[in-house]
């Protein structure tokens, strides 16, 4: 039995919970009676030896992200380690040569300056000469003044250029060597933050590393550091150009071996310089400078931006970014990582996690710059099929292969394009479909690329909030809860990629054998938990109907529902209320509904992509109040959309009875993300179609004792549906004849009492002249249906039926009086008693099969029936003990206004008459 170790993150600790088995020898063989393994998220395996959840390869904690810390810390140690020993020499040097500089700056700066010195003795000297005039006078007028005072030197003080020469060469290389000493500790400083505060899980540290990497790249830190010496090297150059000068002056001969070695230097120097830069075919040149060193890198970087462009010059410039940093990071390092061929397996462990990369034109630019698609065709082709996880690695480059295929464009285009000329029944080539044909691929082709994306943005936000939840408090099962939830999207990702998977089912069926243990509460689960739980089913749910048949997706449907906590069950466990999610996901996945607000834009999503949005809106939200707002409304969807077909669901009588039993009919309809009013879309006309369906079957009478729940479950829908929904197509007729023997046959007292009343609900309905339907067609097949449910057998035998006031019967004898009254009255105000389906039907009711052979009027004989049931009923009425139900009300009221003058009360309210005025 496998012990599994996993991680779970909440804040900044880690939860460790260790030692669960699972109750099978294999994790992936779960059956529906076993529970489910729980597999490890992040864990102290080898990467050569795990794997990651699929989808996952890209995730904070996946194992390419370990390779990249151990690549990265030992990359990084070498790479400072360089810097800092060409560091240190450069700033050795610039310390002995600023000393060298110095000495010889002081002893040339005096030549800028006028010496004291001589001037003084010039100043002695002029002094002597006028003490020698003045001795050697005899008249001492006789000097001359001006002669006297005369300056030492008739011109000012000014250096000589080869002096200024000199001066500059060397202060400039005094200078230029101590601003390299002080670049040279600060380079050293960055370097050591370059390296600090690697802390964390491997995720966090690849994420800091890799943006300080980024910043170093962007920032030229390293070339900077390469070219530090050569600005030692200026600084010699300029301090030896200055002593050639400074020897020359004072003795040529002195100054021709100062100028050899300068000369020299200079040319060897230039020579290591181009050398490198010269094009060898088969050896490189020992010799390089650093700025040799500099123009190469700058040479290598353009000439792969070349081969990219010349790769990648059928790709659209304007490519998009990707909105999350984090994904742009995620990208970044992988290629970093791919770049430094650390080891081959490490490269390996790159390779194989661009098959959890989200596929964009930015990110197969950056992975292509460091070969990486060269590399993976180069392992598809070497693989050893019986090698170790031969499978698994085989998927891993087979997707991540895929991640730099174009777009493809053989996706079928959606059934609102243009008809191509088969379906117009020509051979003239569609003009309309050549021109859009190019868009419509394409349109298809963007959306079959965002789905993944839109469930790796779902499962990022399930994870969060997961991560954000776990206490290390959580059992056994509140983990498996929380596991199954994490792992859906993985396994959606999969199904999207490789077809329905058996892990798949296996997953589904054991997060309904989870759930059927938390209804009979053998398991405990916090709310929060099944919530968690019935997001995974939800999304778990959609990728299993694609696959699978329409009737048996919707016994999916149907057993989630069995396991509910509906208003007949004896369970309050599993509310209805958390089957909201897969209910509209079901529901979404089964027609194509408008979209509300109507944007054009959304109309190209698919079915999958509009279910995986609706789950997104409402788990993103930050309560769940909002979702218990439209729970009721996307449960009632999902339901009336397993009514829409009774029989491509191959719906029995359980399921219908519990479909029913799951109908909230006084739920509020609150709009559905991207949805309108679901009254404003065709669930209700498509689920009324199916209903008739079941109730027409006349080898199946849901009106029988062993399936009379069946037929309350009918009235129970039909009673939701608004009346607006009732069009032609409906047969209403068919409807109005069922009603009218529910009322009959189900029992006014008991549990069943609630059949009958939604009856007599329905009848005020279709009589009611504000809240009906307008339609053409005055009911010609009522006559038909009545007569195939023997509707006047039947009221007739009710009407007979002694019943006290408070007898519960009552109620059923008194609606059989008065719509035996209201149909015969219909069928003589609308001048139809003659008509071979009203014949039949009047027949039965007056006994009298010879009534038509008579030679007295027939319509005199149905006006007096009409007259004694309108008489009864007012008797009965007056007899009352009890509240009635507000449609026998309505029949007594037209009783009071019977007559030839008045109209009928189905006449008037007949569906040609619908929503009129009278």
């Amino acid at each position: 039995m496998p012990f599994i170790n996993r991680q779970l993150y909440e804040g900044g600790s880690t939860v460790h919970i260790t030692n669960i088995p699972g109750n099978r020898p294999e994790a992936h063989n779960v059956s529906r009676n076993s529970q489910a393994p729980i597999m490890a998220a992040a864990g102290n395996v080898s990467p050569t030896e795990d794997f990651d959840e699929y989808g996952t390869e890209l995730e904070p904690e996946a194992r390419v992200w370990k390779t990249y810390v151990k690549v990265a810390d030992k990359f990084d140690k070498e790479q400072v380690e360089g810097w800092n020993s060409s560091l240190d020499v450069t700033l050795i040097f610039a310390g002995l040569f600023t000393a060298i500089c110095t000495a010889f700056v002081i002893e040339s700066a005096k030549s800028l300056k006028e010496d004291p010195d001589e001037t003084s003795a010039r100043r002695l000297d002029q002094i002597t000469r006028i003490l020698l005039v003045i001795a050697n006078v005899s008249n001492p007028e006789s000097l001359n003044s001006t002669e006297l005072a005369a300056p030492i030197s008739p011109d000012p003080f000014s250096p000589r250029l080869v002096d200024v020469c000199i001066n500059a060469l060397w202060f400039f290389s005094l200078s230029l060597s101590a601003a390299v000493a002080l670049l040279a500790m600060l380079a050293k400083e960055w370097c050591y933050l370059f390296m600090s505060d690697r802390i964390g899980d491997p995720w966090s540290q690849t994420k800091t590393r890799q943006q300080r990497w980024m910043g170093i790249e962007m920032w030229k830190m390293e070339e900077l550091i390469m070219f530090l010496p050569s600005f030692i090297h200026l600084s010699f150059l300029s301090f030896g150009i200055g002593l050639c000068v400074f020897l020359g002056d004072l003795n040529w001969r002195v100054a021709i071996l100062a100028i050899i070695v300068t000369l020299g230097s200079m040319t060897i120097y230039m020579l290591s310089t181009l050398l490198p830069l010269l094009q060898q075919h088969d050896t490189i040149c020992p010799y390089s400078t650093s700025i040799s060193r500099l123009i190469q890198r700058f040479q290598r970087r353009n000439e792969r931006h070349k081969q990219d462009s010349e790769e990648t010059n059928h790709v659209s410039r304007q490519a998009r970014h990707d909105s999350e940093r984090t994904s742009h990071i995620a990208v970044e390092a992988l290629a970093w990582l791919i770049k430094t061929r650390e080891d081959p397996k490490s490269t390996d462990t790159a390779l194989q996690a661009i098959a959890g990369a989200d596929s964009n034109d930015t990110d197969r630019k950056i992975l292509r710059g460091c070969g990486a698609d060269t590399m993976i065709s180069r392992r598809l082709t070497s693989l050893d099929s019986y090698s170790t996880n031969y499978e698994r690695v085989l998927a891993l480059y087979t997707r991540a292969h895929s991640f730099f295929q174009p777009p493809t464009t053989s996706a079928t285009p959606r059934k609102e394009a243009s008809p191509s000329s088969e379906e117009r029944g020509d051979d003239t080539p569609n003009p309309e479909l050549q021109e859009s044909s190019g868009a419509q691929l394409q349109q298809e082709s963007n959306r079959n690329q965002e789905l993944p994306k839109k469930i790796l943005r779902l499962r990022k936000i399930i994870n969060e909030q997961i991560d954000a939840y776990v206490t290390p408090r959580s059992t056994r099962d509140n983990i498996r809860a929380l596991w199954i939830g994490r792992t859906a999207a993985s396994h959606c990702l999969k199904s999207l990629d490789q077809g329905v998977q058996p892990q798949t089912e296996e997953l589904y069926d054991s997060a309904i054998d989870l759930l059927e243990r938390y209804r009979s509460r053998d398991v405990y689960l916090n709310p929060q938990e099944v919530q968690f739980l019935m997001t995974g089913i939800a999304m778990l749910l959609y990728f299993l109907l694609v696959d699978c048949t329409p009737d048996a997706g919707a016994q999916y449907v149907v057993e989630l529902v069995r396991k509910a906590d509906t208003a007949k069950s004896n369970q309050e466990q599993l509310r209805l209320k958390y089957l909201s999610l897969p209910m509209v996901v079901y529901a979404l996945s089964r027609h194509d509904y408008p979209v509300w607000p109507d944007t054009s834009s959304y109309h190209l999503r698919s079915r999958a992509q509009r279910a995986v949005d609706v789950v997104a809106y409402y788990v993103s939200q930050p309560t769940p109040s909002r979702l218990n707002e439209v729970s009721s409304t996307m449960i009632n969807l999902g339901l009336l959309e397993l009514l829409a077909d009774p029989d491509i669901y191959k719906l029995n009588d359980g399921d219908i009875k519990t479909i029913s039993e799951a109908f909230d009919s006084s739920a509020r309809e609150a709009p559905i993300y991207t949805l309108p009013s679901i009254s404003n879309t065709d669930i209700y006309s498509r689920s009324l179609k199916g209903i008739i369906k079941l109730i027409s079957k006349e080898h199946h009478n849901l009106l029988d004792d062993d399936t009379q729940d069946v037929a309350i479950a009918c009235l129970t829908i039909l009673n939701r549906i608004p009346v607006v929904q009732w069009t032609v197509n409906s047969s209403f007729e068919q409807v109005y004849a069922f009603v009218i023997e529910c009322v009959l046959k189900i029992p006014p007292s008991g549990p069943e009492s609630y059949g009958q009343n939604t009856a007599l609900d329905l009848m005020q309905k279709f009589h009611d002249r504000n809240d009906l339907v307008r339609a053409q067609n005055p009911m010609p097949d009522l006559a038909q249906w009545l007569n195939r449910r023997e509707i006047f057998t039947k009221l007739k035998e009710a009407a007979e039926m002694q019943a006290t006031s408070n007898d519960p019967n009552f109620v059923t004898k008194l609606f059989a009086t008065g719509q035996a009254w209201v149909l015969i009255d219909f069928a003589v105000k609308s001048k139809t008693t003659d008509q071979d389906g009203w014949r039949s039907c009047l027949s039965f009711f007056v006994q009298d099969e010879n009534l038509w052979d008579s030679s007295d009027p027939t319509i005199l004989r149905f006006e007096d029936q009409r007259t004694t049931l309108a008489n009864q009923y007012r008797g009965m009425w007056g007899d009352r003990s009890t509240h009635c139900h507000k449609y026998l009300k309505s029949l007594y009221e037209s009783l009071a206004l019977a007559g030839p003058e008045h109209g009928n009360l189905l006449l008037a309210n007949t569906p040609q008459s619908f929503g009129t005025e009278k």
